[in-house]
């Protein structure tokens, strides 16, 4: 069986094409032509699905997709209020993918960040998609910043992530010339 996943955009939306290395299948019926959700003869409110979510941001779209990869024989819909999807936070997205360098160890988000920017790191290796693991330069700029930068520093490594490390003033010149530091012996980059 074709998976399938369909979404309903705006008060009346037509469910759309795949979503680019994503979505197997494409959307709608066994056929692969995208199905009406909504006009045609057919309203959304008759429509049938296992699973509906609402919201189709990252969030809805990565939910929507583990699913289908979990439980191809599911019919999903997602729900938009937008005309198009993504266009709120995830449209606004900065593209850096955090370490967990600043959540408080053991919590849930610090564990999520970690094993989730890891995940991804993997994931666009596997696609071929293109990004640039460049670091964060974190520094002290006044000398009461010392003792906060060094529990970041422990805090990063309680939640175990990767490639941090303390560096020296000299190496810090090396990446960021223009940067103003408080002399300290060692300074976080992750």
């Amino acid at each position: 069986m074709v998976p399938a996943l369909r979404y309903l955009v705006g008060a009346c939306g037509r469910a759309r094409g795949g979503f680019a290395g994503g979505f197997p299948g494409a959307c709608g019926s066994a056929s692969g032509r995208p199905r009406p959700l909504c006009g045609g003869g057919r309203s959304a409110s008759t429509s049938s699905f296992d699973i509906v979510i609402v919201g189709g941001g990252i969030v809805g779209l990565a939910s929507a997709r583990a699913l289908i990869l979990r439980h191809p024989s599911l019919s999903i819909g997602v729900l938009e209020k937008e005309k198009d999807l993504a266009v709120h936070q995830t449209g606004h997205n900065s593209g850096v993918i955090h370490s967990g360098i600043y959540y408080k160890p053991e919590s849930l988000k610090a564990k999520l960040c970690v094993q989730g920017a890891a995940l991804l790191y993997e994931y666009c290796q596997q696609k071929g998609i293109s990004y640039k693991q460049c670091g964060k330069l974190i520094v002290a700029v006044e000398q009461e910043e010392i003792p906060r930068l060094q529990a970041l520093y422990e805090r990063g490594l309680q939640n175990g992530v990767q490639g941090l490390r303390l560096i020296q003033q000299e190496d810090i010149k090396k990446k960021e010339p223009y940067c103003r530091v408080y002399f300290f012996p060692k300074q976080i980059s992750s």
